[in-house]
């Protein structure tokens, strides 16, 4: 590769699995324009970065799958892989020929450094080093994004690591323990995104339910969210993941209160409604706890959206333990349902049982769920049809019913199409406006500005 002093060297990166990823891909991203290079979202390009996943089997393989197709698509670019899959598979990582660098999740710190060196040096030669060597947990504050993340809403990473264990997860093999960003830090990175016109925040990590834990019970994420509508009340912060008994009734009240800037969103890191499973899957919760939550959120019923993750056909759920979860969620104020058929994660405790539930049963579960969630979303839709609505401007798209329209989410995660005549004329992306739907199609509401 000859390089010309004049070019402005074009990367790539492309993000595989949560908002945990794709925040550090926008830290990469700051990195890389720090150092002179030019993000692109497509080709050409003299880099390409694959950010990996590997929280299943299939997460993984997707990802190799992406960097052979970049190597394939992209002969002349430098092809880079870091993230979780490296950390979780480096032996067959290591096989993919072709690729310039390989590090794990501490790496990616060092990334932009050397895909820079190996540009400009013009090396001929793959990237030699053990990616076990840079597979260590990524200081949290390292990689922050910038300002410039091109979208209505920002991801904010405030926690990363996990504690936990579960007998199903390899989540903390791969990231380490909990570790908490400073509130000072992340007061400093809203401030900042404020500053830069964004009305929206989704507060991030690996296990934000735990924020605080390493700081010795100073700090907690209740405290952090106080903080946050204290000081920004114009700021939409909207909550990633939570296990049930993380939930304290600071949050609920908040949850309750349409007068905080506290987004009507909730999503539960649920997996099972059997006692029998959670045990099993070593969750430091039980059903009542979860029942409790319900109960606490009932007074927001239509107004709260209120999601969870589900894992089918563990090896302790029989039929019994299946319905018993069912039933919990069919008479829940679940608004969505994730729901994900259990397959077994080489290197977690539970990978080493039985897989006593046949697959046939295990997708047949996932189905039946997977058709109540459908029911309980458009539901939950058609119930805040004629409710105004504060509704976040995120793209502009083309429907055949509402024509030229804006796209965006209610505080309360409905997607929503505003026609283009009925938004106050130069609006930009970024803006609230308030709007009330009128009409559900396909899973989506039509709007209309009051």
């Amino acid at each position: 590769m000859s390089v010309s002093p004049a070019l402005v060297p074009r990367v790539l990166i492309e993000t595989l699995g949560c908002k945990v990823n794709f925040y550090e891909s926008q830290g990469l991203a700051a990195g890389f324009r720090r150092a002179g290079w030019q993000v692109v979202k497509r080709g050409p390009c003299e880099a390409v970065v694959i950010n990996s996943c590997a929280v299943t089997a299939e997460a993984g393989r997707q990802s190799l799958q992406a960097a052979r197709r970049a190597l394939k698509r992209y002969p002349e670019a430098l092809v880079a892989l870091t993230g979780c899959q490296v950390v979780a598979d480096p032996e067959t990582v290591s096989e993919v020929a072709g690729l310039k660098a390989i590090f794990g999740n501490r790496g990616k710190k060092e990334l932009v450094e050397e895909l820079t060196k190996q540009f400009y040096e013009a090396s001929e030669d793959s990237f030699t080093g053990d990616p076990l060597k840079v597979s260590g947990e990524l200081e949290i504050d390292l990689l922050r994004a910038d300002s410039d993340r091109g979208r209505s809403r920002a991801v904010v990473k405030i926690q990363d690591g996990c504690n936990s264990f579960c007998r199903y997860c390899i989540i903390p093999y791969l990231r380490g323990r909990c570790r908490s960003l400073e509130p000072e830090k992340v007061l400093s990175e809203c401030r900042e995104l404020v500053a830069a016109g964004f009305r929206e925040v989704v507060l991030t990590g690996i296990h934000i339910g735990r924020y605080g834990d390493d700081m010795g019970k100073k700090f907690s994420l209740t405290t952090l969210l106080m903080q946050l509508m204290e000081k920004f009340p114009e700021l939409r912060v909207r909550l990633g993941s939570l296990q049930p008994h993380e939930i304290t009734p600071e949050i609920i009240a908040m949850l309750l209160d349409p007068g905080v800037s506290l987004c009507e969103h909730l999503h539960l890191s649920l997996q099972s409604g059997s006692d029998r499973v959670l045990g099993a899957m070593g969750r430091p919760y039980r059903r009542s706890e979860i029942e409790e939550i319900f109960a606490g959120l009932v007074p927001g019923a239509v107004r709260i959206a209120v999601g969870c993750d589900l894992i089918t056909g563990f090896p302790a759920e029989t039929e019994t333990a299946f319905v018993e979860t069912f039933e919990l969620v069919q008479a829940s104020p679940l608004t969505y349902l994730h729901v994900f058929p259990y397959s077994p994660r080489r290197g977690t405790v539970a990978a080493s049982w039985p897989d006593r539930v046949a697959l046939v049963d295990k997708r047949r579960r996932a189905q039946e769920l997977a058709v109540l969630g459908r029911e309980k979303r458009e539901h939950f839709a058609r119930a805040n049809i004629g409710k105004p609505l504060k509704v976040l401007l995120e793209s502009r798209k083309d429907n055949h019913s509402a024509g030229a329209a804006w796209f965006g989410h209610s505080r309360n995660y409905l997607p929503l199409l505003i026609p283009l005549s009925e938004v106050p004329a130069g609006s930009p992306a970024g803006s609230e406006i308030v709007v009330i739907p009128r009409k559900l199609e396909v899973n989506q509401l039509i709007a209309t500005v009051p």
